[in-house]
């Protein structure tokens, strides 16, 4: 028969609506589990947080949009 696991807040010890939370801070790593009362500030600082960005595309040799050109080079004729 198979045992049903119910987790309860770590702050307060409820079982209603409890959500298991892992936590990196640093070099450590932790599972909290919580209910929607204690989670709340865990949630305003994932939407306050930015997303980290994967590292940047390399950049390919050649002009940038913000390259100074001579003239000669653009096939004006005055």
């Amino acid at each position: 028969m198979a045992k049903e696991l119910i987790s309860r807040c770590d702050e307060c010890g409820t079982s209603e609506d409890v959500e298991e939370f892992t936590i990196t801070y640093g070099d450590e790593t932790k599972d909290v589990d919580a209910c929607p009362k204690h989670a709340k500030p865990l949630h305003k600082l994932f939407e306050a947080g930015t997303a980290r960005a994967t590292s940047p595309a390399p950049r390919k040799a050649g002009r940038s949009a913000h390259a100074v050109v001579p003239v000669e080079d653009l096939g004006i004729e005055a």
